[in-house]
């Protein structure tokens, strides 16, 4: 009955993608999970060498801009459903958290970058230093400024609000305004859990939102690996972790787009000039 400014309402996909949303109708049972370990050696010897600049690139930025880039040349991946219906997003929306203050007290925030398709890494680095800078600003995000809000209602106020606002949702009269702002309404949402020294973890997926893809960055450790010689070398390595809403794409789909991932990640020369979309 009513469109969504976010997205486009797919109607040519198989059939059986439009059947997928009745027989699973919630991310939670229709999440898949993938895991890559990422040899990351040579990738960290040239950022080394683009370490000097105003905003140097970093391993983390060279990330997101693969999963954007990606996102941009596989575009079923950037789809969700709500509402029972599967939809193209209109932009490429990455989410992540960013920590006030490296201390135990210090609280988090997540914030949304919103990637252009030709995006290279200089222009995506100032993009997500930019949002980095918003989160760790003084003033309150717009999420949390709303946050505060109804947290101040009573409990059974508060979950009837919750339960109108999925309603509305469903049918497409949650406001655009409130969407766009939100973090929670993204292509995928990238947790690094390796800034923090921790591997990566599978992460669950909100029923809240429209997210379809949750990543998670373990820290880079050193793994033995056989050389093309057949000698054991000790190279860089990274695990990523990945929560996948299968009906908006089959399994067969997201594993080539990890290869593409995998191939930006291990080789982030590419990521310097603008694709060819």
């Amino acid at each position: 009955m009513f469109g969504r400014r976010e997205g486009e309402r797919v109607k040519d996909a198989p059939i059986v993608r439009h059947m997928l949303p009745f027989l699973m109708p919630t991310r939670t049972e229709s999440a898949v999970y993938f895991e890559q370990r990422l040899d990351v050696t040579d990738a960290l010897a040239w950022l080394k060498t683009r370490s000097s600049g105003e905003n140097p690139p970093t391993f983390y930025h060279v990330f997101l801009l693969a999963l954007a880039r990606t996102l941009a040349l596989r575009p079923q991946l950037n789809r969700f459903v709500v509402g029972r219906r599967l939809y193209q997003r209109r932009k490429l929306e990455i989410s992540f958290v960013v920590k006030k203050a490296f201390n135990d007290r210090a609280t988090m925030t997540a914030v949304k970058v919103v990637f252009d398709p030709h995006d290279t890494l200089e222009s995506a680095g100032a993009r997500i230093a930019a949002q980095i800078g918003v989160g760790r600003g003084e003033a309150k995000t717009a999420t949390e400024k709303e946050m505060g809000i109804v947290t101040r209602l009573p409990r059974l106020i508060l979950q009837g609000s919750m339960r109108l606002q999925r309603v509305l949702d469903y049918f497409n009269l949650w406001p655009a305004a409130a969407i766009e702002g939100d973090p929670m309404y993204a292509s995928a949402f990238v947790a690094n859990l390796g800034s923090v020294g921790l591997d990566s973890a599978y992460h669950h997926l909100f029923e809240y939102g429209t997210c379809p893809l949750f990543v998670t960055l373990g820290k880079i450790e050193e793994e033995n690996r056989l050389a093309s010689d057949g000698s054991v070398e000790a190279r860089k390595v990274v695990s990523l972790k990945y929560s996948f809403d299968e009906r908006i794409a089959d399994g067969f789909y997201c594993a080539r787009s990890l290869e593409l991932i995998r191939d930006f990640v291990e080789n982030p020369a590419k990521l310097e000039e603008a694709p060819e979309l």
